[in-house]
Formats: C-alpha cells, sequence, structure tokens
C-alpha cells in the first residue's frame, strides 16, 4: 500500500476554501457588528453633547433675560405649552459678542419646535436684534437639535410652577418670572434621554 505525501486532493482543497470562507464571514459579522454598536455609541454621544450645549446656551441666555415697563409688548418673555404638548418660548435678553462679526447688546430670541415631512421633530432657534416690534415676530430661523420627543417650559412666579407666562399681561404683575424650567428629551422607549435645567431669572430693566 502506497502511502500519499505528493499533495491535497480537490476535496481537501474545497474544504479548506469553505472553512476559510466560514471564519472569514465570521470575523467580518463580528467587525460589522462592533462598527455598528461604535457608531450607535458616537451619535448617541454627539446627541447628548449637542443637546447639552443647546440647554446651557438657552440657560445663560434666560439668566441674562430683560424686561421693561414702558415697553410691555416688545420686551420680557412669553411662552406656553402648546396642543401637541410642545412649549413655545420668546423672550428679549443681553446676548455677548462674537468677536469679528457681532456686537454684543439686546436682542430678541425665541425656541420652538417644528415637523418636518416625515414627523422627525425640530428644535428651531430664532434670533433678533430688532425688539422694537412685538415680542413673537422677526428674526432667522434655524435647526438647534434633531429628534426631539419632549420640549417643556415652566415659569416660577414665586408661589408655583406655570406652564405658560406673558410678560404683555396686565399693569402691575412681574415682568419676568423667578425661575425658568426647561426639559428635553429624544429617543424612543429605553433609548430615550433626558436634560433638564432650571434657571433663576434676576429682573433686568431694559436699556430703552
Amino acid at each position: 500500500m502506497r502511502s500519499r505525501t505528493d499533495g491535497f486532493t480537490l476535496l481537501e482543497l474545497l474544504l479548506a476554501l469553505v472553512l476559510l470562507a466560514l471564519t472569514l464571514s465570521l470575523v467580518q459579522g463580528a467587525y460589522s457588528g462592533a462598527e455598528r454598536s461604535r457608531r450607535r455609541s458616537t451619535a448617541a454621544t454627539e446627541a447628548v453633547h449637542g443637546a447639552a450645549l443647546a440647554l446651557d446656551r438657552l440657560a445663560n441666555e434666560l439668566a441674562s433675560a430683560t424686561a421693561s415697563a414702558k415697553r410691555r409688548e416688545a420686551t420680557g418673555l412669553v411662552g406656553e405649552l402648546g396642543f401637541d404638548g410642545f412649549s413655545t418660548l420668546s423672550f428679549t435678553t443681553v446676548l455677548p459678542p462674537l468677536f469679528g462679526i457681532l456686537p454684543g447688546g439686546e436682542a430678541e430670541v425665541g425656541y420652538a419646535v417644528e415637523a418636518d415631512a416625515e414627523g422627525v421633530r425640530r428644535l428651531l432657534r430664532r434670533e433678533a436684534r430688532d425688539v422694537d416690534g412685538t415680542l413673537e415676530e422677526g428674526g432667522d430661523d434655524y435647526e438647534v437639535l434633531v429628534g426631539l420627543t419632549r420640549f417643556t417650559v415652566r415659569f416660577y412666579d414665586g408661589t408655583e410652577w406655570q406652564e405658560a407666562w406673558d410678560s404683555s399681561e396686565g399693569e402691575e404683575g412681574p415682568l419676568l418670572p423667578r425661575a425658568v424650567a426647561v426639559e428635553l428629551a429624544w429617543g424612543e422607549g429605553d433609548g430615550e434621554r433626558v436634560l433638564r435645567t432650571a434657571t433663576l431669572l434676576i429682573p433686568v430693566e431694559a436699556k430703552r
């Protein structure tokens, strides 16, 4: 009987190729899964970072809110909870300068949520440097956050929290609330993320 030492049979080569293909498929699957996890983690981190920046900016703008008793319709703060469960917010504030781009000074800022054609909700920020008109008009909108499931704003009058505030109402009431609480949420189910902040408002008389 002659022993075979002069190479591999065709069947052995085919088996080797099948095993190699299976190994490569498993490696590719593991790599793809790891890449998907990395992308999801990166996207989640970026979403949290973006929401935190937006919320921090809003809190800083609220902390510098201004109002004038002589111009109640053009200065102060107006906000309410809409029928869709999302709040709208407009107020006058003092913005810091953007060196080389825009000077600092009094401005009107607004925040609202709109849904696009696919139903994805976006948080829009509006800014107007002209504060001589009505408080909720003027300026240009631009997108701040995408995919919101909640944007609620509440106002503390010194006694209780309210879902609406309007500085233009009445002649003797406070122009600004004592504090404003904001809550942002995005994602669905167990993946929902929530950020909250509360800002104390120190009444500042507008310069004009």
